[in-house]
C-alpha cells in the first residue's frame, strides 16, 4: 500500500501529461480546418462562398462576351448591389464561380463602366441619364445647340472672333444651359438605358423621349405654316424637327411625309444677345380744323412718312424662343413726316350738326416706340400663345387703349413686378379686358397697373395701364391678345 501511494504522484503527472497532449493535438487539428475565404453578399443576403474575389471577376467578365460586344467595352463588372467581404472560417462548403455567378445571373443584371449625367432645374426636378463616356455627351450637347444657334455663330463665340458691330448687327455675349449638370464617373447596370452614340442622345435631349418622330402626310394645299398650325407647332419648331427644310417659304409636295413631333427639351440651351437694328419710327397724325369741309369729312393735306431709328438692346433666347428685350438705347437717324389731316368744321345745314365718319381700320398701336415683338402668335410647345409679347418699352411705361370701347373686366390686385408662376388674372397678372365693337374683346396683359375700371368708355390713345410683369411672365411685357368672337386673332393682322 505504500508503495502504490509512493507512486500516485508520478500517476498523476503522467495522466495530465496526457490530457495536456490531447488538447494541443485537437488544437492542432483545428487550426488546419480555418479557412480565409470571401462571402458573396446581393442586396445584404449571402449567396454563398468563393475562395477568390478575383477569380470569380475574373469569371464574370470572361462569361460576359455579348454584353461587351453590345456596348462595345473591354470589361463587366457585378451588378451594383454585389458585395464581397473576405473571412475566416472553419466552414468547408465553397461554390465554385460559376455557381455564384449562375445565382448572380438569374437576379441582377451586370455593370459596366460609364457617366451619369444629373440635370437639375430651378424647381429641383432631376433628370439623369447614362452614357458610356462623357464626349459622347459633349457632342450631343453641341448637335442640340446648333438647332437653336448657327454653328458659324457658336464656333466664332466661343474662338472669340464675332465681327464689330459697326452699324446694325448682332453678336452673341453668351451661351450657356441653364439648369445645374453634373458627370459622375460610375458603375451603370445594363438594364438601364445607356446612351453609346451622340446621334440618339441628342434626339432624346431635344425631344425629351426616344420617340423623336411623328409622320404627317402631306394634303392638297398645305404649306409649312398650316401644318405647322394645324398640329400645334411653331414654324420655327417645325423647321426645327424639319432640317431638310430652310424656309417657310419652302414648298411641300402632296402625299410628303413630314415630322410634326413636338420637342420638349431636357434642358435649357441660353443664347445673350447684344442686338442693334434699324427700324421705323412712327409718324403722329395731326389734325387741323378746317372750315371749308362738312363735319364728319376729313381730308389728308400731307401724308405721313415713318422715319429711322437705331436701336440698340439685349435679348435673351431660351431653346430659341425670345424672351422679354431690353433696349439700352434709342437714336433717330431720320425723323419721320407727320401725317396732317384736314377735319371739317362746316355746318351741313341742320340744327344739332354732323356726326363723324368712323374709318375702319383705324387701330391705334398698344405702346410708346421704340418696341420689340419678343414672341409671336402661334403654336409654343404644343400650346397656343394667342396674342404677341410686346417688350423693350420699359417698366411702367404707359399701354394706350387701341380705339374706342368699353372696359369689360379688370385685374388690379396681383403682385408686382417679377411675381413669377402666379395664377392671378389667369396666369396674366393685372389685366384690362376692353370690348371694341363687332365681337372684337382686347387683352391687355402683365400690367404693373390698370388705370381704367369696369364700365368705363375709353378712346383710342387713351391710357389704360402701365407696362409691367405681374403673373406667370418672365420680364416686362405687354401680352397683347385680339379675339374676335371669342377666336383669338393674330394682333398684327390688324396693321
Amino acid at each position: 500500500m505504500d508503495n502504490f501511494k509512493k507512486y500516485v504522484p508520478i500517476i498523476i503527472s503522467l495522466l495530465i501529461s496526457f490530457i495536456i497532449i490531447l488538447v494541443i493535438g485537437f488544437n492542432k487539428v483545428e487550426d488546419t480546418d480555418i479557412k480565409e475565404v470571401y462571402n458573396v453578399y446581393l442586396d445584404g443576403k449571402l449567396l454563398g462562398s468563393i475562395n477568390s474575389k478575383k477569380s470569380l471577376e475574373k469569371y464574370i467578365d470572361n462569361e460576359q462576351k455579348e454584353l461587351k460586344e453590345e456596348f462595345d467595352v473591354d470589361k463587366v463588372y457585378v451588378p451594383n448591389g454585389i458585395d464581397i467581404e473576405k473571412c475566416i472560417t472553419h466552414e468547408s462548403k465553397i461554390l465554385s464561380e460559376k455557381q455564384i455567378y449562375n445565382k448572380i445571373k438569374e437576379n441582377k443584371s451586370f455593370t459596366i463602366k460609364g457617366y451619369v449625367v444629373s440635370i437639375v432645374d430651378s424647381d429641383d426636378k432631376e433628370t439623369k441619364i447614362n452614357v458610356l463616356n462623357k464626349d459622347i455627351f459633349d457632342k450631343a450637347v453641341n448637335k442640340v445647340l446648333n438647332v437653336f444657334v448657327n454653328a458659324e455663330d457658336a464656333k466664332n463665340y466661343k474662338n472669340d472672333t464675332q465681327k464689330e458691330i459697326k452699324t446694325t448687327g448682332s453678336i452673341i455675349e453668351n451661351i450657356y444651359i441653364d439648369e445645374k449638370v453634373t458627370i459622375t464617373e460610375s458603375f451603370i447596370s445594363t438594364d438601364e438605358i445607356i446612351f453609346t452614340d451622340e446621334t440618339t442622345l441628342s434626339q432624346y435631349l431635344l425631344f425629351g423621349s426616344l420617340d423623336s418622330n411623328k409622320e404627317y402626310i402631306v394634303k392638297p394645299g398645305d404649306t409649312i405654316e398650316t401644318v405647322a398650325f394645324n398640329n400645334k407647332l411653331g414654324v420655327e419648331e417645325f423647321l426645327i424637327v424639319n432640317p431638310e427644310f430652310t424656309s417657310s417659304n419652302n414648298l411641300l409636295s402632296v402625299g410628303q411625309s413630314v415630322n410634326i413631333a413636338l420637342i420638349d427639351p431636357i434642358f435649357s440651351i441660353v443664347v445673350e444677345k447684344h442686338v442693334v437694328e434699324d427700324m421705323d419710327k412712327p409718324f403722329e397724325t395731326i389734325e387741323k380744323n378746317d372750315s371749308s369741309l362738312y363735319v364728319g369729312t376729313t381730308k389728308v393735306e400731307t401724308e405721313g412718312v415713318n422715319g429711322v431709328q437705331r436701336v440698340t438692346s439685349k435679348v435673351k433666347y431660351i431653346n430659341g424662343e425670345a424672351q422679354p428685350a431690353y433696349i439700352t438705347n434709342s437714336t433717330t437717324i431720320v425723323e419721320p413726316t407727320n401725317k396732317v389731316v384736314l377735319k371739317g368744321t362746316k355746318q351741313n345745314g341742320y340744327i344739332g350738326g354732323g356726326k363723324p365718319a368712323e374709318v375702319s381700320g383705324s387701330w391705334g398701336w398698344p405702346t410708346v416706340y421704340p418696341y420689340i415683338i419678343t414672341s409671336n402668335f402661334g403654336y409654343r410647345w404644343g400650346r397656343l400663345h394667342a396674342g404677341i409679347d410686346i417688350s423693350g418699352c420699359g417698366f411702367g411705361s404707359p399701354i394706350y387703349s387701341i380705339s374706342s370701347g368699353v372696359v369689360t373686366e379688370v385685374v388690379n390686385s396681383c403682385p408686382g413686378q417679377g411675381y413669377y408662376g402666379s395664377k392671378c388674372g389667369g396666369g396674366y397678372g393685372n389685366v384690362a379686358y376692353i370690348d371694341y365693337g363687332n365681337g372684337v374683346v382686347v387683352k391687355y396683359g402683365h400690367l404693373n397697373t390698370v388705370t381704367v375700371s369696369v364700365g368705363q368708355r375709353v378712346s383710342r390713345g387713351q391710357m389704360v395701364g402701365t407696362m409691367g410683369n405681374s403673373g406667370s411672365s418672365t420680364g416686362t411685357h405687354l401680352h397683347f391678345e385680339i379675339r374676335v368672337n371669342g377666336s383669338p386673332i393674330d394682333p398684327r393682322s390688324l396693321y
